[in-house]
């Protein structure tokens, strides 16, 4: 199973970068023009949401820094190698429904960074990332039960609450 959630990291790492470099067109140092199937805000976010929650993905758009050239959408100018290999990975959490994976990445040795996952089981069986954490695990203060709604870090526009509640001890 472990292969299978690291997998899913893997594809969400991927699917940015699947944005940024589908933009070949470049117009001067403005930006490069992104082709039709991501000719729209909407259109990338139902790419996203294929592989995260849909809080998450706006959160993913806003990191992509779209802006307007000519009328059409495009990504800024700049150099990428893509995702980072994953070298390590490590389950931290996991019930039925839920997993929260920690996953080491490194472009040579002496860049290694990691990030914390939180994967969320869909009802049709599939693995989505519900969270992307630099280095705040755990979630909660000791002593509180904290739960967000999936994909949430802070509340966002569209509605998510964060819900915390003490958690008895007996």
């Amino acid at each position: 199973m472990k292969k299978k959630w690291v997998g899913v990291v893997r594809q969400v790492e991927q699917a940015f970068w699947t944005i940024v470099f589908s933009a070949q067109r470049r117009v001067g140092e403005r930006g490069k023009i992104l082709p039709r199937r991501f000719n729209s805000k909407a259109k990338i976010r139902r790419f996203l949401t294929r592989f995260m929650t849909p809080c998450l993905a706006s959160r993913v758009i806003g990191n992509l820094d779209l802006r307007r050239v000519n009328g059409r959408l495009a990504v800024p100018v700049g150099d990428g190698i893509g995702a980072p290999p994953i070298v390590k990975a490590q389950i931290l959490k996991k019930s039925g429904k839920c997993v929260t994976l920690a996953v080491w990445f490194q472009f040579d040795r002496s860049d290694r960074f990691f990030n914390v996952y939180q994967l969320k089981k869909l009802p049709d069986g599939r693995w989505i990332v519900a969270g992307r954490h630099p280095l705040d695990y755990p979630f909660s203060r000791p002593g509180h039960l904290f739960r967000t709604v999936p994909g949430c870090c802070s509340p966002c526009v569209r509605g998510c609450k964060q819900v915390s509640r003490r958690v008895r001890r007996r």
